[in-house]
């Protein structure tokens, strides 16, 4: 329990830029992947082109360096919050839990950056880099919002009965919270061999085997997921809609997971129908981070309302 004569913090905006500034990060990630920037720095790691600021530019140059020099500036902002955190707040266990978890997916994801200009790595571990990029940024997310109902006083506002229906809405949003990763991965796998070239046709594939081989056999896998995926968010809205009454933020919570589905999806087309845009790249990527963002906000509610939350500190 956190002493009652502590002042109040005002960590949150901190927290809220971090977490625009890690965004960011990823979105300049992908821009860097998808322009064929990633060595625009040649193999030098963490200096560009032999020095601090290289001496000659291009564009792939200029995309890569930028998309380092966010990360420290972003790190930089991530470690003066954590240790403001830590500060205030170490004897509330969520929020050391997501630091971990947060910390150790930015190290990953930097480590793995690292890799990919020092070595030739295969289509799986590139994925894994945007896999750890998610990890990072929903576990940040939630910090971000834990600290934002901590500091005007909203955790002492959360339902703390627990109830069947609560404790298995929360196992399903968990449980799709998983699976959408696995979806996200899979899609970044799709990404990194380049197979997204050869999808044709919306909702159905419309090459044939013939001319792309087992393009075909990975776009199918794909989009199946994807619906399967959709099918899992309906049955969690189906689960909150039995306890719209008692729990509103739930039942609107999973509705908007619902909206972002459907505009992955659809965004998912627009990647097909403009031949991979990077506009349309973009907008895919960041609709899916929101949607993940949104899962495990759903999901961690649910705890939230089963443990409920020690009391923040007073004036």
């Amino acid at each position: 329990m956190i002493k009652s004569d502590e002042k109040p913090t005002n960590l949150f905006p901190l927290a809220l830029v971090t977490l625009v500034g890690l965004f960011l990060v990823n979105i300049l990630g992908f821009i860097d992947t998808q322009t064929g920037s990633e060595l625009g720095c040649g193999r030098d790691w963490p200096f560009c082109k032999g020095g601090i600021i290289p001496a000659e530019w291009d564009l792939h140059t200029a995309i890569e360096f930028i998309h380092r020099l966010i990360v420290v500036i972003d790190l930089v902002l991530l470690v003066f919050l954590t240790v403001a955190t830590w500060k205030r707040y170490r004897t509330r266990k969520e929020i050391r839990v997501l630091m971990g978890i947060c910390f150790a997916g930015f190290v990953g994801e930097a480590a793995l950056g690292a890799m990919t200009v020092l070595f030739d790595n295969p289509p799986s571990v590139l994925a894994l880099h945007m896999g750890l990029s998610l990890v990072s940024f929903t576990a940040l997310y939630l910090w971000t919002a834990i600290l934002r109902q901590i500091e005007t006083g909203k955790d002492q506002m959360l339902v703390v009965h627990k109830t069947d229906r609560v404790k298995q809405l929360g196992k399903w949003a968990w449980g799709t919270f998983i699976y959408c990763f696995l979806v996200i991965y899979f899609g970044a796998y799709v990404s990194f061999t380049g197979s997204g070239v050869y999808f044709q046709g919306w909702p159905f594939p419309t090459e044939s085997y013939s001319q792309v081989r087992e393009a075909l056999f990975i776009d199918l896998t794909h989009r199946l997921m994807a619906f399967v995926l959709l099918l899992l968010i309906l049955r969690l809205n189906l689960l909150a809609y039995r306890i719209r009454l008692e729990r509103k933020d739930l039942w609107a919570g999973s509705r908007h997971t619902l909206l972002l589905a459907v505009l992955q999806i659809l965004s998912g087309a627009l990647l097909i129908i403009t031949k991979l845009h990077l506009m349309a790249f973009l907008l895919h990527v960041s609709i899916v981070t929101l949607l993940v963002c949104s899962l495990s906000l759903l999901g961690f509610k649910t705890m939230l309302s089963t443990r409920g939350l020690t009391t923040h500190p007073s004036g």
